[in-house]
C-alpha cells in the first residue's frame, strides 16, 4: 500500500499594513528631536561664549571725556562698574544657556526614545 502524504497547508503570514500617507506621529517626533538638539547645540556654543567673557571680560570703550568729574579715582570707579556690569551679563548669559540645556536636553532624550520605539 503506498502511502501518501499530505500536504500540510501553511498559512500565508498576513501582509503588512502598507502606510498610505504620512505617519505624522513619526514626523511630529523627528521634528521635536532635530529642534530640541538645534537648541542644545546653540546653548552648549552660548556656554562656551559666556565662560570666556566670564574669564577675559570685554574691556569696554570707557570716554573720559563725557564725565564731568574727571579726577583719576571717580574714573577709575567707573570703569571698575562698567567691567563688574559686563562680567555680571556674562555670568547671566550663562546660566540662562545652562537652564537651556536643562530643559532642551531631557525632552530631546525622551522623544528620541519614543522614536526608536515606534520603529
Amino acid at each position: 500500500m503506498a502511502t501518501v502524504k499530505k500536504a500540510v497547508a501553511k498559512k500565508a503570514a498576513a501582509p503588512a499594513p502598507v502606510h498610505q500617507g504620512v505617519d505624522w506621529k513619526s514626523l511630529y517626533l523627528y521634528a521635536i528631536c532635530l529642534i530640541t538638539l538645534m537648541v542644545c547645540l546653540f546653548s552648549v556654543v552660548s556656554v562656551i561664549n559666556g565662560l570666556l567673557n566670564i574669564v577675559f571680560p570685554d574691556s569696554s570703550y570707557f570716554d573720559a571725556a563725557s564725565y564731568p568729574d574727571k579726577t583719576t579715582a571717580a574714573l577709575d570707579a567707573m570703569r571698575k562698574q562698567t567691567e563688574d556690569d559686563n562680567q555680571r551679563r556674562a555670568v547671566k548669559g550663562l546660566l540662562s544657556s545652562l537652564s537651556l540645556i536643562a530643559v532642551a536636553f531631557p525632552l530631546y532624550k525622551y522623544h528620541w526614545k519614543q522614536t526608536k520605539k515606534t520603529d
